[in-house]
């Protein structure tokens, strides 16, 4: 049961996160400068564009989406009938581990069987193409980690994020697929089969309430929720400047866990591994997955010895901060500010 009633403020909530160019830090901002979300749209314009990080043509933007308010209610109406649960961070279903992301998406869409996620999440994730060894390394843990109570969660990318979810689904433990589009664009379209899946022993989610393609901005903040709804994000292989290096780079700044498995120097898609490890990831090695196991059951000193590698991390994720700025610029503004 959903902890709000105020339906009038998911409504406008839901208006906001359909404003280009204005995501979930802004919208927390404009929040708390005019006390809640109907407020917003009854701000002049220049009282909005005088804001810090916002100017004339999101003020603009916000009041046109003001002018549109009963579409975007029938449209709030259309994915409650289609069985797509619509959150807001003051209800009782979403996630609380996801709540303390400073960038959490104001509207998180849920659908599938598992209706609460608690704490006891892991993330899995890796290179889209991984060697034969990454993929039973990713299907072991993702087995052991459910037998131990844990839920998977993973980006539904083909490789290691597949693997992960399968292995979950394999043994009948619970799997967390989040998507970078809408629902109805599941990345990549192959994947829909393992959509489906997860839709029945587990759960979708997604911050695109509206029609959104799986563009690399997308995928890339897509990744903060990833790492926002786990405990400890469990990195199996990457390059150097593959996208799983941004899963590794928000758990960081998350303040999570990152572990890193130790590969020999003959494995092809380690570079980004071992660099983890250089700056401060829990390594672990390939045939001997009980040890992560053991350490996520004990998150208290899992915790200690996060704190502890956070000052060797920081080197790293400074180096990826430029990159990633780059890759989430489209034209506009950022994504998730």
């Amino acid at each position: 049961m959903q902890h709000t009633d105020n339906k009038r403020e998911r409504e406008y909530l839901f208006a906001l996160a359909s404003v280009k160019g204005i995501g979930p830090v802004r919208i927390n901002r404009l929040v708390a400068r005019f006390g809640s979300a109907e407020q917003i749209f009854e701000a002049e314009l220049h009282e909005i564009a005088q804001l810090p990080y916002f100017n004339p043509i999101l003020a603009t933007r916000i009041q046109t989406v003001r002018k549109k308010f009963a579409e975007l209610q029938q449209k709030f109406e259309e994915l409650t009938e289609h069985g797509i649960t619509v959150l807001i961070r003051d209800d009782n279903e979403y996630p609380a581990i996801l709540k303390s992301v400073p960038d959490a998406p104001i509207i998180l869409c849920r659908v599938g069987e598992v209706t609460e996620v608690n704490e006891n999440t892991v993330a899995i994730v890796g290179c889209r193409k991984p060697t034969s060894e990454a993929i039973n390394v990713t299907l072991d843990l993702a087995i052991r980690l459910v037998q131990s109570g844990f839920t998977i969660v993973s980006g539904l990318a083909n490789g290691v994020d597949t693997n992960a979810h399968y292995g979950a689904l394999g043994v009948n433990g619970k799997t967390v697929g989040v998507v970078a589009a809408d629902f109805s664009s599941i990345f990549p379209p192959e994947n829909h089969e393992l959509a489906r899946n997860i839709y029945e022993k587990g759960c979708l989610f997604s911050e695109h309430p509206f029609l959104t393609p799986p563009t690399p901005a997308n995928l890339v903040t897509r990744n903060r929720i990833i790492s926002g709804l786990s405990m400890a994000t469990v990195v199996i292989e990457s390059s150097i400047d593959g996208g799983t290096m941004h899963t590794a780079r928000y758990a960081e700044l998350q303040d999570r866990p990152v572990f890193a498995c130790q590969w020999g120097s003959d494995n092809k898609n380690s570079d980004g591994t071992h660099q983890l490890i250089k700056t401060g990831a829990i390594p672990f090695s390939p045939n001997k997955l009980n040890t992560v196991v053991e350490r996520l059951k004990d998150p208290e000193n899992l915790k200690k010895e996060n704190m502890g590698s956070q000052a060797q991390q920081i080197t790293l994720f400074e180096n990826q901060e430029n990159y990633t700025h780059t890759n989430l610029q489209n034209g506009d503004i950022d994504a998730t500010i």
